[in-house]
């Protein structure tokens, strides 16, 4: 009887061991199948709102195509003015992604940061309440002891050599920097396209 007993507890340990280990094996599993789905539900919605995303770009794209087809079938001097805008759009997307850049290099390597808003509106304030009334502006600028002529010619007779020196080469930097833009903008070193021939 003893051993019948010690068998019956013996093979309950063992049952409920094994029990035990089955129950534990499959709260994994069901906790690794819920994660799956879990991620097979959440890689579906990512998907579906990826695809309404990409359909709704489409049919944004599609549309302003159609705007740009018909505006492009305008003529005259009104058709030439959307080609002119119409072509001026990439390069200013572009050159304001590349000041947006630079602006990020130099933001980052002189440790700058934005101003606060206090700051801001601490400077900003007396500017715009100026401009609110402008003509306190213009009376303030005709009053203004530093816009008077005698103060202008003193301050010029007071100026040093150096300060001479320092007017003439920015002086030198604007006319050149003008010049050269000038030469930009013609895409010629001397003169304009289309010659002199078209003012007789």
């Amino acid at each position: 009887m003893q051993i019948s007993l010690l068998r019956s507890s013996t093979v309950r340990q063992l049952a409920s061991r094994r029990f035990a280990s089955t129950t534990a094996e499959s709260a994994s599993q069901a906790a690794s199948q819920a994660t799956s789905k879990a991620q097979d539900a959440a890689k579906q919605t990512a998907a579906k709102a990826q695809d309404a995303a990409i359909a709704a770009a489409s049919k944004l794209m599609s549309a302003a195509s159609g705007l740009g087809n018909s505006l492009g079938k305008v003529g005259g001097r009104t058709g030439q003015l959307i080609k002119g805008v119409e072509s001026l759009i990439p390069p200013a997307i572009y050159y304001a992604k590349v000041a947006k850049e630079l602006s990020k290099l130099v933001f980052n390597g002189q440790n700058m940061s934005p101003p606060n808003i206090e700051t801001f509106q601490k400077t900003f304030s007396p500017i715009i309440n100026k401009l609110k009334n402008p003509r306190a502006l213009i009376d303030s600028a005709s009053t203004s002891p530093t816009l008077q002529p005698a103060f202008i010619l003193a301050r010029l007779k007071a100026f040093t050599p150096q300060e001479y020196a320092q007017a003439g080469v920015l002086t030198a930097e604007v006319i050149g920097f003008y010049t050269v833009g000038k030469m930009i903008g013609r895409r010629k070193i001397v003169g304009y396209r289309g010659g002199n021939n078209d003012h007789h």
